[in-house]
């Protein structure tokens, strides 16, 4: 089971659903995506991340691909991925910082 793809399609639903509820606007969820968009430091790094923790076992092989693929090769493919994606992975990679700053 690839809990990347799995939370993936949770946030998709639950932002659609806030939607539909009332509890937040098209607009506001398009004004949080480009407030999601990642600098090239902050890319590397996550990238690197993701992959010590496909090596410590953390993540799967297969996790540590959807996350590579959903990265990309540019850091402008991942500022364009959609909301849902971008949520997912911003706190993949806050939970990796947070492991990596209680190692050191």
């Amino acid at each position: 089971m690839n809990k990347i793809q799995n939370a993936y399609n949770r946030m998709e639903t639950q932002i659609e659903q806030r939607i539909a509820d009332g509890l937040t606007t098209q607009e506001k969820v398009d004004a949080l995506h480009s407030e999601l968009d990642m600098q090239m430091g902050e890319y590397v790094r996550f990238q690197e991340y993701k992959s010590l923790a496909v090596a410590d076992g953390t993540l799967s092989l297969d996790e540590g691909m959807t996350i590579y693929q959903s990265l990309g090769e540019t850091l402008e493919h991942f500022n364009n991925q959609p909301i849902h994606v971008k949520s997912v992975l911003t706190n993949i990679f806050q939970e990796l910082l947070t492991k990596q700053l209680n190692t050191v």
